[in-house]
């Protein structure tokens, strides 16, 4: 495998590759703004809609997830063999769309499929990125790019947090908002409007200043389209590689679409803050933590592999797993609120780490004619295991096994020090398989 002297002479002029890949961070910061805002705005809907600990994690989890993974798999065929730019434009307009639309939700089933809709929107994001981001990018570079594509959660969290507490603090007043052609709604609705419509805007600039670009690192025996027989003879080859990373980074992002849906929650509960304090500070210092964890896994991978560990980039990644699983474990726990913030903001530091390493190793070993199917294939396990059950698991285990929503901090300590601690020790036990899938690596 020769890395390092692949010709970057192939790629697109990387002024333009990193202007792409900020317009995909741009739509990623508010796909995540759409994805975990129904987490802030939980405690006005369930008193609102009467709703239970139980069904709010639904809300924030399957309802989501369930889609989100299912379409992954036909999108991500779809984004190996056509126009990857028209695909993803019409995810980013489906699902800024439909968080709009949950505004209009007067029950809980209609908020339901309301986030089925989001779900099936964002589908289309992270197959047809990284596939793009494969193709505009070197591989010397690419965990770097991806790093900024990933910023976007962090930013998209701080946004979540900052602005949502802002809207939240300024309609907290109101009983009902007017608002043309539309009626009076509750203030968590407008919110959801309020989020919803800007995420036109990253879906306009993707549709009218971003190029399809050449595909590069085709391995196929038909260059360009892989034959069932080969991506099957490929999945077999890697399963070792693909289980342990998947499955190990599924379950560290089950801790984390747990606590992150959940804090807002917890701090109300247990540290009596209200939703707009907790969001402010969070969004401030967890967004700031967040954008480090972006930008520094990229360079932590390539001080790895300078080092002489060729497993360079998922080794940092199941150090992230670690760091992660170990301060959201000890945070909630803490006696004070101010406590558990610092160390909610220090484990933000490696929280990025696994989405980031994650997709640029599925790039390191996957060739061209393959990837989107690959991530979306991660797509589906990391969803349906994190975000599908995470804020279930929190919901569950405080309604069903502590039977007192008081006790939400030790919900999160629990299932974070079970599918964290699960998670990180399967990315280290994949390392072996990942020099081995490296090894294989002939496009280059």
């Amino acid at each position: 495998m020769n890395h390092a002297t692949d010709d970057e002479s192939r790629y697109p002029p990387p002024a333009y590759a990193w202007y792409v890949v900020i317009v995909l961070c741009l739509g990623y910061l508010f796909a995540f703004v759409d994805r975990i805002i129904v987490g802030l705005l939980t405690p006005a809907i369930q008193a609102d809609l009467k709703i239970t600990d139980t069904q709010a994690g639904l809300l924030q989890g399957i309802a989501f997830a369930l889609f989100y993974t299912i379409f992954g798999i036909p999108v991500g065929l779809m984004a190996d063999r056509w126009n990857r730019k028209r695909l993803l434009t019409i995810g980013m307009t489906v699902w800024s769309g439909m968080t709009a639309v949950c505004g209009l939700a007067s029950s809980f089933w209609m908020l339901f499929a309301a986030r089925i809709g989001v779900g099936v929107g964002e589908a289309t994001l992270n197959p047809c990125a990284a596939s793009l981001i494969g193709d505009y990018f070197p591989p010397r570079t690419r965990p770097k790019a991806f790093g900024v594509y990933v910023m976007g959660t962090a930013l998209g969290s701080a946004l979540t947090y900052l602005t949502g507490g802002l809207v939240i603090g300024a309609l907290q007043a109101y009983t009902t908002v007017p608002v043309p052609l539309l009626g009076d709604l509750k203030p968590w609705q407008v919110t959801f409007i309020i989020v919803g419509l800007p995420g036109l805007i990253p879906a306009l600039l993707f549709a009218m200043t971003v190029k399809e670009p050449k595909r590069l690192d085709l391995a196929a025996a038909n260059k360009g389209k892989a034959s069932w027989e080969e991506t099957r003879a490929f999945l077999r080859a890697n399963r070792v590689t693909f289980f342990c990373q998947f499955a190990g980074v599924a379950l560290l992002l089950m801790s984390v679409y747990g606590f992150i849906n959940w804090l807002p929650s917890y701090f109300v509960r247990v540290h009596q803050w209200s939703p707009a304090m907790f969001s402010v500070r969070y969004g401030l210092f967890g967004g700031l933590a967040g954008i480090v964890s972006a930008l520094s896994a990229g360079w932590a991978a390539a001080w790895l592999r300078r080092r002489g560990y060729v497993d360079g980039t998922l080794r940092a990644c199941a150090i992230g797993c670690a760091g992660s699983a170990i301060g959201a474990t000890i945070a909630p726990l803490m006696p004070t609120p101010e406590l558990a913030l610092a160390l909610y903001v220090l484990t933000g530091v490696f929280l990025n780490y696994p989405s980031v390493l994650s997709l640029s190793a599925i790039a390191e070993v996957t060739p061209n004619e393959m990837r989107a199917l690959v991530t979306s294939l991660y797509v589906l396990l990391t969803g349906l295991v994190s975000s599908g059950l995470g804020p279930i698991a929190v919901g569950f285990v405080t309604d069903s096994v502590f039977h007192d929503k008081q006790a939400i901090g030790l919900s999160l300590a629990l299932v974070t020090a079970v599918t964290g601690g699960l998670g990180s020790l399967l990315v280290f036990a994949g390392l072996k398989s990942y020099r081995e899938s490296l090894s294989r690596v002939t496009w280059n």
